[in-house]
């Protein structure tokens, strides 16, 4: 506790002395029968003043001693039992008060947590279950295919793999929470990650007669391949999203000393340079329309937080009315520290 708010608190207490000291002065000054010589007079208010800043030291002290001690009775999780380390009454009512907030807020926290632990494992349930009439919705429509118009096809078949990717995202994140326990840091070439990250996007690529290039060669990447992979899911999918009919998405693997990179570009409107800095906020979708499905912001927000997690980097360029470009960025040393401290 410093001093000046050591005397904030005590000024009552002092400024009552300094003034029984000043009345004591002004009667010693004006009654002229009062016995008393000059240095004797001298000798005890020199007397005085030394008791005085003695006890501003010893007060200081012991308040100093009470509020530290109070202060580590807080940080040591309040307990009922370290009540009795308080010798004074005031110090006991105030760790009195302090315990009964901490055993609420426990008790609080702990309500919180249950409940938080029945609708996560509600929700996970529901994710699993849904999974099965999506699954089931999309073979029927592929089943019957030639018995539908093509267009119909197509919008049925796009609203459902929207809701199969909003209800994955939803999985990622919750499990993102996580990550620490579901992870497994191995040598994983670029080429299955691309194809996997493909999977599911043929018949977009069909629909909008999008042309799609591979470009460099095949690279091993220290990673976890489902994590990853979901990642440049997402990276795809916001591709395929705005990319226009007879577009073009070019995927280019390249490796620039300890970095190995991943790039997804495709052709279109791109991304203005002002939303460039906020893309990947959560919630954030472009302040002009662009062609495609519908963006939730929500995917980027997550690619860019997986990728962190596991000590990726996950960038973006782009030139307004020409292309967007994502970067997954592989740097085995930032993986290895990421997954260390996990």
């Amino acid at each position: 506790m410093k001093f000046t708010e050591y005397l904030k608190e005590r000024w009552i207490v002092y400024g009552f002395i300094i003034i029984a000291f000043v009345f004591a002065a002004v009667i010693y000054r004006l009654d002229t029968n009062f016995n008393i010589t000059a240095s004797n007079a001298n000798y005890i208010l020199v007397a005085w003043l030394l008791m005085f800043i003695c006890f501003i030291g010893i007060d200081y002290s012991i308040f100093n001693h009470r509020v530290e001690n109070f202060k580590k009775y807080c940080q040591l999780n309040a307990s009922s039992e370290d009540m009795e380390d308080f010798s004074y009454p005031l110090d006991r009512e105030y760790a009195e008060l302090v315990y009964s907030i901490a055993t609420q807020y426990e008790k609080y926290k702990l309500d919180i947590h249950n409940k938080a632990s029945e609708e996560l494992e509600f929700i996970t349930r529901w994710l699993h279950d849904v999974k099965v009439p999506i699954s089931a919705a999309r073979l029927i429509l592929e089943n019957h295919e030639s018995d539908i118009p093509g267009d119909f096809y197509k919008g049925m078949y796009k609203e459902i793999f929207a809701i199969e990717e909003s209800v994955q995202r939803i999985f990622y994140e919750i499990k993102s929470n996580s990550l620490h326990d579901d992870y497994k840091i191995a040598k994983v070439s670029t080429q299955r990650l691309i194809a996997q990250a493909l999977k599911g996007y043929s018949n977009f690529f069909s629909y909008k007669k999008i042309k799609i290039f591979f470009i460099g060669e095949n690279y091993d990447v220290l990673t976890d391949e489902k994590w990853s992979g979901y990642v440049l899911s997402q990276i795809i999918s916001n591709a395929v999203k705005h990319t226009p009919i007879e577009g073009k998405i070019t995927i280019t693997t390249e490796r620039k000393g300890d970095e190995t990179i991943i790039s997804i570009k495709n052709t279109g409107q791109g991304i203005l340079q002002k939303d460039i800095g906020q893309i990947f906020r959560k919630g954030y979708t472009s302040s002009e329309e662009r062609s495609g499905m519908k963006a939730t912001g929500y995917g980027l927000y997550l690619s860019k937080k997986l990728s962190n997690m596991l000590g990726h980097r996950l960038l973006v360029e782009s030139q307004y009315g020409k292309y967007a470009a994502f970067h997954l960025v592989f740097i085995e040393k930032e993986t290895l520290h990421h997954v260390t401290k996990m």
